[in-house]
C-alpha cells in the first residue's frame, strides 16, 4: 500500500510516499480502506516538528489525523461496526497516519459516514467538527447564545458557523472581506472585517468567543464578552492538564502554568472565563455531527483537492493562510 511519512522533522518537502506492509486490525481496531482524507494545520507542523515538545513521536511517522473510507476488516471484539460499513473517523493523537490507502483503528474513533456526502465531503468533517462540537459545548453553548467565532473562512471556522447556527446561537464572524458573501451562506449573522474593523467595536455582550487564532486576539476577545462569558482557546500553549495528559515534556508543563496564570489573570480582570480546549477522537460524537449533516444543517465546504503524491502541495497550501475551507487529498476514485 502507498502511504505518507517522515524519516526526520523538517522541510514539507522532505515529506515521502512509500509502500509499508498493509496493516492487520487487534483486537478492538477496524481496517479502514482510506478513500480521502483531509489536511489539518497539526499535519504539517507535526511534519515540521512543531509538535515535538508535546507528542513524543518515532520514526517512520505516518501522517495524517483524519479521513473517510470502508471497512475492510475487523479485529476481535469489535461491535457496532460491519464489514463494508462506509466510515468516517479522526485517528487517535498517537497513531496518525490517514493518508494512506489502508489504517487500522480503534472502533470506538470510527462513525458512519453521512449518506448525503461523499468521501471527499466526509474526510473533511472529523477533526475540525471535533474540535467545534467538544469546544463549544465545554463553553457552555444553548440556544440564544451569542457566539464570535475567529478566522470563520477557515476549515473549522467554517464548521463553527454552522454549528453554532445549528445550536439556535447568534454568530459572529471575523473574516477578510472576501469571504463576506460566502460566511453569510453558511449561516453568519454578521461579518467583521479583521483588516479594517475592530473586533472590539464591532461585537458586544458576547456570550462565547471560539478562538481559533491564538494570543493575538485574546485581550479584544475578553472585551467583546459579557460578564461571566467565555473565551474558548483551541491555540497556543495547551494548559497544563493537556500537556500531562498528551505527554508533553517538563518544560512545556512549565511554561503551561505560567501562561495559564497569565491569561486566566487578564480574563479575570474583565470577568471572565478562560478555557483551553485540545480536541479527542470520538466515534460516538461524530455521530452527533453525522445526524445534523444528514439533517441539512451542515455542509463540508472544500477549498481544493490533491492526489496523495502531491501532498506537499496540500500542505503547502494549507500552510498559507488562504485556503477557503478545507483541503481533500485524495486516495482513491470514488
Amino acid at each position: 500500500m502507498k502511504a505518507a511519512f517522515i524519516t526526520a522533522y523538517g522541510p514539507l518537502e522532505n515529506v515521502k510516499i512509500g509502500e509499508p506492509p498493509k496493516p492487520e486490525p487487534r483486537k478492538g481496531e477496524v481496517l479502514v480502506r482510506i478513500m480521502a482524507a483531509s489536511v489539518n494545520p497539526i499535519d504539517w507542523k507535526q511534519a515540521k516538528g512543531d509538535l515535538k515538545p508535546l507528542v513524543k513521536a518515532s520514526f517512520p511517522l505516518r501522517l495524517g489525523s483524519d479521513g473517510a473510507g470502508v471497512v475492510e476488516g475487523l479485529g476481535a471484539g469489535v461491535e457496532g461496526v460491519c464489514l463494508n460499513d462506509d466510515v468516517y473517523f479522526r485517528t487517535p493523537l498517537k497513531a496518525t497516519g490517514s493518508f494512506a490507502e489502508y489504517i487500522c483503528l480503534p472502533a470506538s474513533a470510527v462513525a458512519i459516514k453521512p449518506a448525503n456526502m461523499s468521501f471527499s465531503e466526509a474526510a473533511t468533517i472529523p477533526l475540525v467538527g471535533l474540535t467545534t462540537l467538544q469546544a463549544l459545548q465545554k463553553a457552555g453553548i444553548k440556544a440564544g447564545s451569542r457566539v464570535l467565532i475567529h478566522a470563520g473562512g477557515g476549515g473549522v471556522g467554517s464548521f463553527a458557523i454552522q454549528y453554532a447556527k445549528a445550536m439556535g446561537a447568534y454568530v459572529i464572524t471575523t473574516a477578510s472581506q472576501k469571504r463576506v458573501d460566502s460566511l453569510r451562506a453558511l449561516g453568519a449573522d454578521e461579518i467583521i472585517d479583521y483588516r479594517n474593523q475592530r473586533i472590539e467595536d464591532h461585537a458586544r455582550e458576547m456570550d462565547i468567543v471560539f478562538d481559533t487564532l491564538g494570543s493575538d486576539v485574546h485581550e479584544a476577545s475578553f472585551q467583546t464578552l459579557k460578564k461571566g462569558g467565555v473565551l474558548v482557546s483551541i491555540q497556543g500553549i495547551p494548559d497544563p492538564e493537556t500537556v500531562a495528559r498528551i505527554g508533553g515534556n517538563a518544560l512545556v508543563g512549565g511554561l503551561a502554568r505560567l501562561n495559564q496564570w497569565k491569561i486566566r489573570r487578564r480574563a479575570a480582570r474583565h470577568g471572565v472565563v478562560y478555557i483551553y480546549h485540545w480536541m479527542h477522537e470520538s466515534g460516538s460524537e461524530l455521530a452527533q455531527i453525522t445526524k445534523l449533516i444528514e439533517a441539512g444543517k451542515i455542509r463540508a465546504v472544500i477549498d481544493s483537492s490533491f492526489p496523495l503524491a502531491r501532498l506537499s502541495e496540500a500542505f503547502a497550501r494549507s500552510a498559507s493562510g488562504q485556503a477557503g475551507g478545507k483541503i481533500v487529498v485524495t486516495l482513491r476514485e470514488e
